[in-house]
């Protein structure tokens, strides 16, 4: 439900609007003048405002334009009296989603208002949407001068070049999902989205919700029609990594989608016309999935048309200095330090060790050692080859005091202080997550920021 501003400077009719919307769930926050109206909404977030044209210090029509200057996405419903239907369509004009002519019933004021509610929170979705999409077709990725790692390259060019279904294969932390979005970069829908699924990381009972989307309805605690992620990919790429983990039950369903090019909600009567191109993952072996009847058939042999195997790390270990230069550039503005370099003897153990985690396992081990480096990373940083990593020693002269209380109490500030400030970045200053990362209640985290002048 939503947080809907009322203007109206009449007090029978603000009380009649306020007790229909809250009868409808929705909060509710009445002001009786336009002035009043600005304050509120400049204070609070809304999902929609309904606008009486005729306030008692000012004209509806110049308070919608400031609405709308202020907050382009919020939905506006005018309420107006017969005589004022041709202000009403000038209202639409500015921007306003719907008017009330009074007097109305409650019924269709609940309709109109849902209707707002429903398109705030949907145009929220795609803008979010869109910013991750931004985010994630970023700059062309590193890769690294590999003999493995360039053919994978020059097979992925030639498939983006296509609309063919991809399975991507290959040890789990090799980087699967950057090669999907490397071939949704490099294809004709690189300005439509790319959106990622891990069908292994819902529950099963969500995962059908997610992908075909919903009607209200549908099933207990659908109270809004949801469209899928074949919809929020419309025109773009939908990755489906961990594709194995799905129920007999979905499989089918995709396999029509696929054949299809149609979808239909969870709960739906229509078909929905779709065009997405579908690229797969899968850490497990579907040929030996299928033989175990834990995979179709034929769902494989659709999604099989071009099958792109994506190499270990310990078969490329040419591109360990690249690499690991990328993702020391990543660390750096984690742990909020420059670093100078990773030292010849640090890449020589990275370059003898087996890479069980591959790319990603790479990638934490070189955040680790930023954070626990001076400035230059070393062998001792990196907790390879069964040791723990460990904080780069001090060369630095003697200390100006012997005291050990002092100086073991300054050394746990700045481990702390430095720890606090990774996680928040790690987090993106989001301060539960930053807690729960810490191991720590958030009211302590709370003290520690205010203590370290974190802010």
């Amino acid at each position: 439900m939503g947080n809907i501003l009322i203007a109206e400077d009449d007090a029978d009719t603000r009380y009649v609007l306020k007790a229909a919307l809250e009868s409808g769930r929705h909060a509710c926050a009445a002001a009786a003048s336009g002035a009043e109206a600005l304050a509120l909404a400049e204070a609070l977030t809304f999902d929609a405002v309904v606008l009486d044209m005729v306030l008692g210090d000012a004209d509806g029509l110049e308070i919608l334009k400031k609405l709308k200057s202020e907050d382009p996405g919020l939905p506006v419903v005018i309420l107006t009296g017969h005589a004022n239907v041709q202000t009403a369509v000038k209202a639409m004009k500015l921007g306003a989603l719907d008017y009330l002519i009074k007097p109305f019933g409650n019924e269709e004021l609940l309709l109109i208002m849902e209707k707002a509610v429903k398109e705030r929170r949907l145009k929220r979705e795609f803008d979010a949407l869109r910013s991750h999409v931004k985010r994630a077709q970023g700059a062309e990725p590193v890769f690294g001068p590999s003999k493995e790692i360039k053919n994978t390259a020059a097979l992925a060019r030639q498939v983006a070049a296509t609309d063919l279904t991809v399975i991507l294969s290959g040890p789990s932390g090799a980087g699967k999902e950057v090669w999907a979005r490397e071939i949704h970069r490099l294809s004709s829908r690189a300005g439509s989205p790319f959106v990622a699924l891990d069908c292994g990381a819902l529950p099963e009972n969500l995962v059908e919700s997610e992908l075909f989307g919903y009607e209200r309805g549908a099933f207990t605690g659908a109270d809004r029609r949801k469209p899928g992620l074949f919809e929020a990919a419309y025109g773009g790429t939908l990755f489906l990594d961990e594709i194995a983990n799905l129920t007999p039950g979905t499989q089918a369903k995709l396999l029509r989608v696929l054949e299809e090019r149609r979808i239909r909600h969870l709960g739906g009567k229509k078909d929905i016309p779709i065009d997405t191109r579908v690229i797969v993952a899968a850490n497990r072996d579907l040929p030996a999935c299928i033989k175990a009847e834990e995979f179709r058939e034929d769902l494989y042999h659709r999604l099989n048309q071009f099958t792109l195997r994506v190499p270990s790390l310990a078969e490329r270990k040419e591109d360990i200095p690249a690499l690991a230069a990328f993702f020391l550039r990543e660390a750096e503005k984690l742990v909020n330090k420059k670093i100078d370099s990773i030292s010849d003897s640090a890449m020589a153990a990275l370059a003898a060790y087996a890479w069980p985690g591959n790319v990603r396992e790479l990638k934490n081990v070189i955040i680790r050692a930023a954070l626990l480096s001076g400035g230059e990373i070393l062998p001792v940083h990196l907790g390879l080859g069964g040791e723990p990593a460990c904080p780069e020693t001090p060369r630095a002269a003697a200390p100006e005091s012997f005291d050990l209380k002092e100086n073991l109490r300054l050394a746990r500030s700045e481990t702390e202080r430095r720890l606090i400030r990774a996680a928040l970045a790690e987090t993106g200053g989001n301060k539960l997550k930053a807690a729960k990362l810490l191991s720590i209640d958030r009211k302590a985290l709370y003290t520690k920021i205010k203590e370290y002048s974190l802010e």
